[in-house]
């Protein structure tokens, strides 16, 4: 049985994010702002509030970062991380579409401290910036290869 609480591991921290691929399959991605992870691309996420339900923190972090309204389709995975002081974090990304405002002439976020800028790249691009280290974390190309994998799944259904 696992009623010994010796079983149990504590996890305080939840992230949630969105992962937007457009029409093109393009995939959107935000450029950090704060130090520790200035200049590197991640996709639109942020830390899950107290008493918040991490889809509903994914779809106000996709705005808070963007400036996008997003739906959310399909939860792509959760995946447990630790930062770097050892805390465990839970990891939320849902494939997720726009609805509005449009995107003319480009996502703009509304945290201008926290994201310096938000951006379509095509699939190449992810994995060059995947290459050179300009991704964020290793999760960030787990959570994009997670979505294109069902969007591409979808594409072949339409």
């Amino acid at each position: 049985m696992q009623y010994d609480e010796t079983l149990h591991i504590p996890v305080t921290l939840r992230s949630a994010g969105v992962v937007v691929i457009n029409a093109a399959g393009a995939v959107l991605l935000v450029q950090e702002g704060k130090p520790g992870s200035r200049d590197l691309w991640h996709i639109p996420a942020g830390g899950v509030e107290k008493g918040e339900n991490p889809q509903d923190a994914a779809m106000r972090e996709a705005w808070e970062e963007t400036g996008l309204r997003v739906r959310p389709i399909k939860l792509l995975d959760t995946l447990l991380g630790k930062m770097p002081d050892g805390v465990l974090i839970l990891r939320f990304a849902w494939l997720a579409e726009v609805i509005g405002p449009t995107l003319a002439p480009a996502p703009q976020p509304e945290f201008a401290a926290e994201v310096q800028e938000a951006r379509y790249f095509s699939r190449a691009e992810v994995e060059a910036l995947y290459a050179a280290r300009q991704l964020r974390m290793h999760y960030t190309k787990l959570f994009i290869d997670a979505a294109f994998t069902e969007w591409k799944r979808a594409e072949a259904l339409a």
